[in-house]
């Protein structure tokens, strides 16, 4: 009960530095921005109008989330290290297992928070413009299906997040932390694309071994499939993912992400600090 305490304070305190951070608010304003501008994209693309706002907002949110995990989360996690505040932190009654969990849980909150707003504001902006304009532009347009895609982008950063507390455990400094998890966010969204190549179009054409199937599978294991959130073209041509998809992709979320943080928690009870 005490340790979940301890937890909830950290996760809080997190929180609240996070809102305190003036980046915040400069990449919120920017997505704002962004999602004010799409209402005159849109309308560049005829017949075309409600597949390219769905696309557009979900992109912007996808955008911003991304902005917002590696500037400001990253930020938040490190700066303890930079600033020596960890042994302030440590010196509490906290363990090393629950400084990871209690800031991991923080940074999710501050994620959940920002894709919150920006979703009641796309939302708002896509209502607005439906209502402006024809049924006939609009007529794939589902909300059941803008609503997964956001769950979606929601599932992608929580398991993008324990990706940062990961390397924020190993790393020892900000830098290296956010170009090991950029670097792990580009593999994690063209590796789907990779495997197909390999398992097709190389095999055909005789590019393809034993060896690199076999490097292929495992890195689809090791590397987070970020590619298999992004149903952006789905949400905008109204097509509803199904349920059983919807559970296996939560599972898989909250698996790895698990699993990422235990290992977090186990390299940080070792680490040294000077």
């Amino acid at each position: 009960m005490k340790s979940i305490r301890r937890i909830v304070a950290l996760t809080h305190i997190t929180f609240i530095e996070g809102i305190r951070d003036r980046a915040l608010y400069g990449i919120t304003i920017v997505a704002l921005m962004m999602l004010a501008t799409n209402i005159l994209f849109t309308n560049l693309f005829g017949h075309e109008l409600g597949k390219i706002m769905v696309d557009l907002n979900l992109s912007t949110i996808s955008f911003a989330g991304l902005l917002l995990t590696f500037f400001v989360n990253i930020n938040l996690m490190s700066k303890d290290i930079d600033r020596q505040t960890i042994y302030c932190v440590l010196s509490k009654p906290f363990s090393r297992g629950e400084y990871i969990v209690g800031k991991y849980l923080g940074l999710l909150s501050l994620m959940i928070t920002a894709i919150f707003l920006l979703t009641v504001c796309s939302g708002g902006i896509a209502w607005f413009v439906k209502n402006s304009v024809a049924d006939y532009f609009f007529r794939t347009f589902s909300w059941t299906c803008y609503a997964q895609a956001i769950l979606y982008i929601m599932l992608m950063f929580t398991m993008l997040n324990a990706v940062v507390i990961f390397f924020s455990s190993i790393s020892t400094s900000a830098f290296l932390t956010v170009l090991f998890s950029v670097a792990t966010y580009i593999v994690g969204q063209s590796i789907e694309e990779v495997a197909f190549f390999f398992k097709g179009e190389a095999v055909t054409a005789g590019y393809s071994s034993k060896f690199n199937e076999f490097l292929i599978d495992s890195f689809q294991y090791v590397v987070p499939n970020f590619s298999a959130f992004d149903i952006k073209t789905m949400a905008s041509h109204g097509k509803l993912m199904s349920m059983n998809h919807t559970i296996a992709l939560i599972g898989y979320t909250v698996i790895y992400s698990l699993l990422l943080l235990f290992f977090a928690s186990h390299i940080f009870k070792r680490r040294e600090f000077n």
